[in-house]
């Protein structure tokens, strides 16, 4: 049975993305978004880009009248601490036959205190703060070395800033991308006038007597002189309205939770992927809406589920640069290219490919896509 009323939990893409497809596919009950910061639903990628760079102010993903339009009713600035699940409540007026938690995920902290002056990057008032400290003669220290914190470092070089990166591996986005195409983008990193400092993490941050930021000290024992700070370590799912661990939301390949009712979509989801014969957390644009819209679609009684390759891209150091596939693992790497442009392809222990990086190649995406669409079909056979 269709219920009479859904409130979401969210207003990131994933959760306004549910509620446009609910009202899109017809249904005509109560919707409700809830968001925890005062702005309507925006576009979180340009926050590290355009945003960062003042090229680009307006960032929400509608028109404000699209939501009254549509009798999606906006509730921002409201943080909902838990939900009764007994009553079906989510606090005063927000009482739901269908919840939806899409609370995303927020960015990882140091445990520790801080001073004034050292930032993190998740929100837009987040990104409108450190964007006040950028401009020439800024010395900004980024710790973390991962896509948000190599967007970050592009953007505020163009911004005239000095930029000092350091990570604990050997090699940016060695992790996720490999040490093969971590080396390339290590060498174009420092080509582009950054000071990246490997195999090196944070041992403290220096203040003055105001309690702003001044330096950092690294665990090789040096000190680097700042005027502002970056903390890009990764971001964790925001789990805390049902009893779920630090890998996300179990969800099935519709996104229902074990508990009837209640969905999740987006970052904050572990949904299964049929296509890998278990659950993937992907905290990226596509998925993200491919996950809300299945999720609206399973609250009308449709079974869509979302079981798309994985796609996300980033544009740093004059690269735009496009993953498809999902590969946690793999037996080796194949890259046919220079630094300029290139493709890295990813490959299983007997030579099928399971994921791809295109730099500075769009053309080639559809193709690529393709290509592993045929190779996953290949190995379900």
């Amino acid at each position: 049975m269709t219920p009479a009323s859904v409130v979401i939990v969210g207003a990131g893409l994933a959760g306004s993305r549910c509620a446009e497809t609910l009202r899109a596919e017809g249904f005509e009950g109560r919707v409700v978004l809830v968001g925890e910061e005062p702005t309507p639903p925006y576009e979180r990628p340009t926050l590290s880009k355009e945003f960062l760079a003042g090229e680009r102010e307006k960032v929400e993903l509608r028109e404000p009248e699209f939501w009254a339009e549509r009798e999606i009713e906006l509730v921002l600035g409201r943080r909902i601490e838990s939900v009764d699940l007994l009553h079906r409540s989510a606090g005063d007026g927000l009482e739901w036959e269908a919840l939806v938690i899409a609370t995303g995920a927020r960015a990882r902290r140091l445990p520790f205190d801080v001073p004034a002056g050292v930032h993190t990057l998740r929100t837009v008032a987040d990104a409108a703060a450190l964007r006040e400290e950028l401009g020439p003669g800024a010395r900004l220290v980024i710790v973390g070395a991962g896509f948000v914190g190599a967007e970050v470092a592009s953007t505020a070089l163009k911004l005239g800033a000095e930029v000092t990166v350091l990570d604990i591996a050997r090699v940016p986005l060695e992790r996720v991308l490999g040490p093969e195409v971590g080396g390339l983008l290590a060498e174009r990193y420092r080509a582009r006038g950054v000071d990246l400092r490997a195999e090196t993490g944070l041992a403290r941050f220096v203040d003055d007597a105001g309690g702003r930021v001044t330096a950092v000290e690294l665990t090789d024992g040096t000190t680097v002189p700042c005027s502002t700070a970056l903390v890009a370590v990764g971001a964790e799912p925001a789990v805390e309205l049902v009893e779920a661990d630090r890998g996300g939301i179990p969800t099935d390949a519709c996104g229902r939770t074990a508990i009837p009712g209640v969905y999740a979509c987006g970052d904050v989801a572990s949904a299964w992927r049929p296509s890998v014969s278990r659950r993937v957390r992907v905290e990226h644009w596509t998925s993200a809406a491919g996950q809300a819209a299945s999720v609206a679609r399973a609250i009308l009684g449709r079974e869509q589920p979302y079981d798309d390759l994985p796609y996300f891209w980033s544009d740093q150091f004059g690269l735009r640069l496009q993953h498809v596939g999902h590969a946690e693992e793999w037996a080796a790497v194949e890259i046919e290219g220079d630094s300029d442009s290139f493709t890295a392809r990813y490959l299983d222990g007997e030579g099928r490919p399971l994921a791809a990086l295109l730099a500075n190649r769009p053309r080639e995406v559809a193709a690529v896509r393709r290509e592993l669409a045929g190779a996953g079909l290949a190995e379900a056979a």
